[in-house]
C-alpha cells in the first residue's frame, strides 16, 4: 500500500461524450486543460432512510439512491496564443454558452470607403462575418478590437459595422481584419462531457455526463490576472487506479494582465476598477427508473447572465442613476490582450473580448474604491425587448 499523493502533480482532461452519460476518456494529447488552484471534484449519492419503527431510537442501515457529481474548474482568462485559435478549455466555453463559429483566414478590406465604424468588405469575404463576432482591426500603430453590430451583404457594397468608433479613427485603405473565434449563447447544442482528474497521475476520478452550470469572470481588476471559474454537474462518477494515457499538449497562450483593458458602456469608455460577468445555466434532468444512476440525461432549461461593474461617480451628471431608474438598456464591451514588442500592436492569439449587447441595471448603490466614490451597478444581460438578441458573445483573436 502506498500513500501520499501530491495534488499539484495532477492532470485534468475534458472530452465530449458521443453518447450522453457514457464515459469518454481523453483520446489525444490536446484533450487536456490547465486548471488553476481551486479545482474541486465531488461525487455524491442520495442517502435513503427507510424509517422503520423499531424498539430502538437508533437508525437502520440506509439505501443508496441517485448518483450525482459536481466539479469546479478555474482556468485563466486568456486566448490560445494562436490568432483565431481555440483554447484547451473550449468545451467549457461552449458548454456555458451553447455554440461557436470562426473565421480561419484574415480579411483585407477594400481600398476605399473605410470609416471609424464601417469597413468595406469584398463580396467574396462578407460571408465570414456575423453580428457579435469580435475582430481586431490591424491598423498600423493601433490594433483595436471591436464587436460587429451589423453585416450588410449587398453585392458590391458589403460592409461590417461596429457599434462605436475605433479610437484611432478611420483605418485607411486595405486594412487587415483578424481571424477570430466567437462563442455565443444558444438555445440548444450544449455539449455533454466527461471530466477526468488524474490525481498525482495515479488515481483517476471521473465526472460523467457533465454539463456546465455556471461560468464566472473573476479578478478583472487593475494589475491582476483575471480568470474564468466553471461549475459542472454530472449524471454519474467513477474512480479507478490509473494514469493519464498521454502527456498533455497545452496551449501556448498566456493570460493578459488587466492593464489597457478598457470597458465601454454604450460605446463610451467607462473607467472602472472591477468587472464581473456570471452565466448561470439551470439543468432539467430526464429521470429513468431503468437507469442505474436514476438520471439518464440533462438539458439546459433556463439561463441567466448577470454581472457588475463600478464606474467612478461623475461630479457633473447622474446619467447612470437616471438610466437605472428608467430601466434603460445599454451595451457593455470589454477586452484585454498581451501587448506586443511593436508599439501599438498586441500579441495575436491573446485578445479576449466580451460583448453584452442588451443590459439592464438591476442594482445601484454609491460606494467607494480606495476612498474614491464609485457607483456599484449590478446588471442583467437580456435578449432585448423582443427576445431575439443573443445575450453574450465571447471573442478570441
Amino acid at each position: 500500500m502506498a500513500t501520499g499523493l501530491v495534488r499539484n502533480n495532477s492532470i485534468f482532461a475534458l472530452k465530449e461524450e458521443s453518447t450522453e452519460g457514457t464515459y469518454a476518456p481523453p483520446a489525444a494529447t490536446t484533450d487536456y486543460l490547465q486548471a488553476l488552484e481551486g479545482f474541486s471534484f465531488k461525487p455524491s449519492r442520495e442517502v435513503l432512510d427507510r424509517s422503520i419503527i423499531t424498539a430502538s431510537p437508533g437508525r437502520e442501515a440506509p439505501k443508496m439512491g441517485v448518483k450525482a457529481s459536481q466539479a469546479s474548474i478555474p482556468v485563466e482568462f486568456r486566448g490560445s496564443g494562436v490568432e483565431g485559435g481555440d483554447v484547451d478549455f473550449s468545451l467549457l466555453l461552449k458548454g456555458a454558452l451553447g455554440t461557436s463559429r470562426s473565421a480561419s483566414t484574415t480579411t483585407t478590406t477594400k481600398a476605399v470607403g473605410n470609416t471609424s465604424t464601417v469597413l468595406q468588405i469584398e463580396d467574396a469575404d462578407i460571408s465570414k462575418f456575423a453580428v457579435g463576432d469580435m475582430v481586431v482591426v490591424k491598423k498600423s500603430g493601433q490594433y483595436e478590437m471591436r464587436p460587429i453590430s451589423a453585416v450588410d451583404t449587398t453585392i458590391g457594397a458589403a460592409t461590417i459595422t461596429f457599434p462605436f468608433a475605433l479610437d484611432g479613427g478611420a483605418p485607411g485603405a486595405s486594412v487587415v481584419v483578424s481571424k477570430f473565434l466567437t462563442y455565443l449563447t444558444a438555445a440548444v447544442g450544449h455539449p455533454h462531457m466527461s471530466l477526468s482528474a488524474y490525481w498525482a497521475n495515479e488515481i483517476r476520478d471521473s465526472l460523467i455526463g457533465g454539463m456546465v452550470t455556471s461560468m464566472a469572470l473573476e479578478n478583472w481588476a487593475p494589475g491582476k490576472l483575471a480568470n474564468w471559474s466553471f461549475g459542472l454537474e454530472g449524471l454519474s462518477f467513477d474512480r479507478i487506479d490509473g494514469a493519464a494515457p498521454h502527456t498533455p499538449a497545452y496551449d501556448t497562450g498566456t493570460p493578459p494582465v488587466i492593464l489597457n483593458a478598457c470597458v465601454w458602456r454604450d460605446g463610451l469608455d467607462t473607467r472602472v476598477s472591477q468587472l464581473g460577468v456570471n452565466v448561470s445555466n439551470v439543468l432539467g434532468f430526464l429521470t429513468d427508473s431503468c437507469s442505474s444512476n436514476g438520471r439518464r440525461a440533462a438539458r439546459v432549461k433556463e439561463r441567466e447572465i448577470s454581472g457588475s461593474f463600478n464606474p467612478y461617480m461623475d461630479d457633473a451628471d447622474v446619467d447612470h442613476f437616471t438610466d437605472w431608474v428608467a430601466g434603460t438598456q445599454f451595451s457593455l464591451f470589454a477586452y484585454a490582450y498581451n501587448p506586443s514588442a511593436v508599439a501599438g500592436q498586441g500579441e495575436m492569439g491573446s485578445f479576449v473580448g466580451i460583448w453584452l449587447p442588451q443590459c439592464v441595471a438591476i442594482d445601484f448603490a454609491p460606494n467607494e474604491a480606495d476612498g474614491i466614490m464609485v457607483n456599484d451597478i449590478g446588471f442583467r444581460a437580456t435578449r432585448g425587448s423582443n427576445g431575439t438578441q443573443e445575450e453574450m458573445y465571447l471573442g478570441l483573436v
